[in-house]
């Protein structure tokens, strides 16, 4: 370890540079949101509240191209509030940033609607950081935040994206070249120690302590604290996390004026470009890398191990001992299917363990068996996998997924092989949902679900 490349002090210092990233994150956008509440509202205050999530949120930005991830909440819409959103959004916008992501919801009734529903935009209100406007709207988030993040939904967001994200970092590979932010290892894999902690926290009833801290350093901490990782393993996971969000920072930066623009494929063309920043030859390059996901792979198995105990300490032995053969890959169908399945997180395993182990009958008889379920995590199991029918997505695509809570999924069904043109015109041309929700179908539409699948 000691002779890597990525020990060298350039990337030892990411702690302090994503703190300071960050501090110029929020100066900028209380700069902005000062000024322009100011030039909207006269002397009087808005009834809003502004938050950081995703990166920013977490402190965890590096820079290089990053979005500016911007959460506004308030009790209900008016016209001067809109007028404020959309100037903020402009002004923001002409910031150094890739693109300026501000969910178009924001009203207390959506806000429960996300939270009750969806596991995606629900841990985005989860890991949202409070940053200027009114501090009472902020204290009411805060207060709908502990009462939705149970530890049965911590549990079931761990389990459900564990899966999930094995199946697709499979399908975020470009012509044989991972993306190291969607890959395993990556820096994707860094919210396991995040939600672990989160999950913690919950079982504990421990308060946040409010850090200005990056929380996969907090995640990791945690990890050493209870014995699960060594100081060695600290220092190495530090280590490797520091290279890996520099070198994604230092490709977002040279894909900046390209057609790559915001996507971080580890190619040739990547590598050789990366010296001219001062990296060294290619291979060497790729190899820290590996090493470098492979450090993280290592911790997020711990990570998961761990999660499963947790879980079983709550449904008992017996439970824990099926759900890991209704995951297991090497589980034969004939013991798959004498598994209960009436327990939500049994059922996300088992729906993974018959695609994962092409087990086609019995996905099938799964699939069938939920569709009419209203679990987002259950959903998304059966809508991402390989195995799930065209008939099956054009199901959930043209009528659950189209319901106020459920629109990330809709990018899950744009994503996948076997969805039918019918299923992707429904969702491109359906004039009530978001931009952010069509815009995957209209990809596939035009170039394909393999140009789908490779975008931001």
């Amino acid at each position: 370890m000691e002779d890597n490349f990525f020990i060298s002090p350039k990337y030892k210092n990411w702690i302090d540079r994503v703190i300071e990233e960050t501090k110029t994150f929020d100066r900028i956008i209380k700069g902005v949101y000062n000024s322009t509440a100011k030039e909207v509202y006269g002397s009087s205050s808005p009834e809003i509240a502004v938050f950081a999530y995703g990166s920013p949120g977490r402190i965890e930005l590096i820079g290089g191209d990053s979005d500016a991830d911007i959460f506004i909440a308030e009790r209900e819409r008016t016209p001067q509030s809109e007028k404020l959103k959309k100037l903020l959004k402009e002004r923001w916008a002409k910031f150094d940033f890739s693109k300026v992501d501000t969910p178009t919801w924001s009203t207390y009734k959506d806000i429960d609607i996300y939270l009750t529903k969806s596991l995606v935009e629900g841990n985005q209100i989860l890991e949202t950081r409070f940053l200027i406007g009114d501090e009472t709207i902020a204290r009411d988030i805060e207060t709908k935040k502990q009462h939705f993040d149970s530890i049965e939904r911590e549990l079931q967001n761990i389990i459900f994206n564990k899966l999930y994200f094995n199946q697709y970092f499979k399908q975020r590979v470009r012509d044989g070249n991972i993306n190291i932010k969607y890959c395993s290892g990556g820096s994707r894999d860094f919210l396991f120690f995040y939600w672990n902690n989160r999950l913690n926290q919950k079982r504990k009833k421990e308060k946040e302590l409010g850090l200005y801290v990056p929380q996969v350093k907090q995640g990791l901490q945690r990890l050493l604290e209870e014995g699960k990782i060594s100081d060695r393993e600290l220092i190495d996971t530090l280590d490797a996390i520091g290279f890996s969000m520099s070198i994604r920072s230092d490709i977002l930066k040279i894909n900046k004026e390209g057609v790559d623009r915001g996507l971080t494929f580890l190619d040739d063309g990547t590598l050789n470009r990366l010296q001219t920043l001062g990296y060294p030859p290619p291979e060497l390059t790729r190899k820290t890398f590996n090493e470098c996901r492979n450090i993280v792979k290592n911790i997020s198995k711990i990570v998961w191990e761990e999660v499963i105990k947790t879980a079983g300490t709550i449904r008992g032995l017996e439970w824990e001992r099926n759900f890991r053969l209704a995951y297991d890959f090497r589980t034969s169908e004939s013991v798959r299917s004498q598994i209960s399945s009436d327990d939500s997180l049994m059922s996300i395993a088992l729906i993974w363990g018959a695609s994962d182990s092409s087990q086609e009958n019995l996905f099938n008889i799964l699939a069938e068996k939920y569709k009419k379920s209203t679990n987002w995590a259950i959903i998304g199991s059966i809508v991402c996998s390989p195995l799930c029918s065209s008939e099956i997505l054009h199901h959930f695509g043209t009528e659950q997924l189209k319901e106020k809570g459920y629109g990330y999924l809709l990018r899950v069904v744009a994503r996948n092989k076997n969805v039918k043109k019918e299923t992707l015109e429904s969702i491109a041309e359906d004039p009530k949902l978001e931009k952010r929700y069509t815009e995957v179908a209209k990809i596939a539409l035009k170039g394909g679900t393999d140009l789908a699948n490779n975008q931001i």
